[in-house]
């Protein structure tokens, strides 16, 4: 018994590492053995976004010291309080959306663990911390630094010993409660999924209830109504606002622990212990059984959503083929890439990721103009200027998404179809990946745009609006098919190559740019009918140069790429002599 019971527990510890390690280990955050690389850079992300915390919250209640009595200072930091707690929960949700797949045993671990003499108990608990340490250190990373100087922030004058660690653990208990509660709660929608639908339904609904998740979770945290005030929470009328959205049951509870002695306050703890507490039985109960249940039927799991015959995916690509392109060639890839990014998770997944987050741009700024502080704005113009950016936020990471999820292959293995039909001419391949960013892209934004902007500004402003617009997205498209010589979704990819600070940082100047900079200067240009047919040739004249010079480049390809190669580990520095 002593020696089983030994060898379980070092079962238990190989197994916690290598779920750890899986979590990471995938098509979309490949580690190529660099796992402490990768861990350092997301959590760096992460601890910075606590330090910007830090700088915004600081000087606030500074201020706020000198002016405000020490009760209004907490009633004030209600809505801080919130903010923190929502902003946890959220990143929280996208964590574990991201690793969506990997929170139930995939076809891999089924094939190799299940052919071991491990028990089941022992894969199940050894899952179970894995998951339970990724959860904690995400929470861990976002509350870093804000977590350490917050609690002191809200302290009352002359606070003893006992207050200060009541309120430094009252903040920690109620954001892993948050986090957790967020957890526990999607892998229960996902275990419940499981459970109602079948094998071949599961893998068609899954990766669908996962795209509208991550939407509805960053749409949640930016639109949610701002009700952290005293008087919102006596209003009758708001009793459905607290009764839906978990984030107010966690202030309530955090205030509470703090010392808080209002009744209404007192009700939201409970509702979060209550609620908690239900979520939590129901995903151990539902992830249990369903865990038990994946690993009888995930051998027959592919990566790809089967489809019949005359499945909507084939229905829709191939009508789509038809109407873009009239060339059998360009008509057959239109259909090949139609059909991936209409039954590929992974691809739908990345895609996903990039419109969601241009969603949550958009619905930031559509907050600030409902709920936020505009005074000493010029109210109409910022108005205007923020609604003529949010569709090139949006474009830009509609094309974006598209572009980066081009370079994630199906299946390596069956790209020898395309090396054998006449792979030296890229012609076809490149312009089926342009018409899809323009069909896929471009036009969906642009229908949304000028049916928007008629309502809002007319048809006259809408339409030199959406002229504009399109213009500056043919631009984008150009530019991200700039060094594109491949057959979409067929090139041998190497993940975790980009660096992340850099990417971040140059998304983040780009976002600034087409947010703010553009917008500006479309607000200005479009009263005048000189300074609008200005910026229009302006933009016209870039998309002709950018797609003169790309037609250059393009005929000095001899051929298109299908393996991504790393660099040498040895550079020659051009000393050796040349062969022959």
């Amino acid at each position: 018994m002593i020696a089983r019971a030994g060898r379980e527990k070092r079962q238990f510890r190989a197994l916690v590492h290598l779920f750890a390690y899986r979590f990471f280990d995938t098509d979309l955050f490949s580690l190529r053995g660099e796992i402490s690389s990768l861990l350092g850079q997301t959590a760096a992300l992460l601890m910075a976004l606590s330090v910007v915390l830090v700088v915004m919250m600081v000087p606030k209640y500074v201020h706020a010291a000198q002016h405000m009595t020490p009760a209004q200072i907490r009633i004030a930091a209600w809505m801080d309080q919130e903010f923190l707690i929502s902003t946890t929960m959220a990143v929280i949700a996208v964590f574990t959306l991201l690793l969506w797949d990997a929170l139930f045993p995939d076809r891999r671990d089924c094939l190799i663990l299940g052919a071991m003499p491990v028990r089941a108990r022992t894969l199940f608990a050894a899952k179970i911390a894995a998951l339970s340490g990724a959860l904690a250190l995400a929470v861990v990373a976002v509350n870093a630094f804000i977590g350490l100087v917050y609690p002191f922030l809200i302290l009352p004058d002359r606070a003893g010993m006992l207050t200060v660690a009541r309120t430094v653990a009252a903040y920690w208990v109620v954001m892993f409660l948050a986090g957790a509660f967020v957890f526990l709660l999607l892998a229960a929608v996902q275990g419940i999924a499981i459970h109602v639908l079948s094998h071949a339904a599961f893998l068609r609904w899954s990766g669908i209830l996962q795209c509208a998740a991550f939407f509805a979770v960053l749409t949640l945290y930016f639109l949610m109504p701002p009700l952290s005030t005293p008087g919102a929470l006596a209003a009758p009328g708001n009793r459905l606002w607290y009764l839906l959205l978990p984030p107010y049951w966690f202030l309530g509870l955090l205030q509470t622990m703090i010392g808080s002695a209002n009744p209404a306050l007192h009700a939201l703890a409970r509702r979060a212990l209550m609620g908690f507490g239900a979520i939590a039985l129901t995903a151990l109960v539902v992830y249990a059984l369903a865990y038990t249940r994946q690993m009888r039927r995930t051998v027959e799991q592919a990566g790809i959503v089967p489809a019949s015959r005359r499945g909507p995916a084939r229905g829709w690509s191939a009508l789509g083929a038809r109407l873009l392109s009239k060339r059998p060639r360009e008509r057959a890839i239109l259909a090949f890439i139609g059909q991936t990014l209409a039954r590929s998770r992974q691809h739908r997944l990345v895609l996903a990721i990039y419109v969601g987050i241009g969603l949550a741009w958009v619905c930031s700024q559509l907050a600030w103009l409902l709920h936020g502080d505009q005074r000493g704005f010029d109210m109409a113009f910022e108005r205007e200027k923020t609604q003529l950016g949010m569709p090139l936020v949006m474009l830009f990471f509609v094309i974006v998404g598209l572009r980066v999820s081009f370079t994630i292959p199906v299946e390596v293995r069956a790209n020898w179809l395309f090396r054998i039909t006449d792979p030296c001419r890229s012609a076809a391949y490149l312009s089926a990946a342009r018409k899809t960013l323009l069909a896929v892209g471009l036009a969906p934004v642009l229908a949304i745009s000028a049916i928007t902007a008629d309502i809002i500004w007319g048809w006259r402003m809408a339409a030199a609006h959406c002229l504009f617009l399109a213009l500056t997205g043919l631009l984008l498209i150009e530019l991200t098919l700039a060094r594109f010589h491949k057959v979409p979704f067929t090139c041998a990819w190497l993940p975790g190559q980009g660096n992340l600070k850099l990417m971040f940082g140059v998304y983040t100047g780009l976002i600034l740019f087409l947010s703010d900079a553009i917008p500006r200067i479309e607000a200005v240009a479009l009263p005048s009918a000189s300074g609008y047919a200005l910026l229009t040739g302006a933009t016209a004249l870039a998309w002709l140069v950018v797609a003169q010079r790309g037609r250059i480049v393009r005929t000095r390809v001899t051929e298109l790429h299908f393996e991504e190669q790393l660099p040498p580990a040895v550079a020659s520095l051009g000393l050796l002599p040349r062969d022959g």
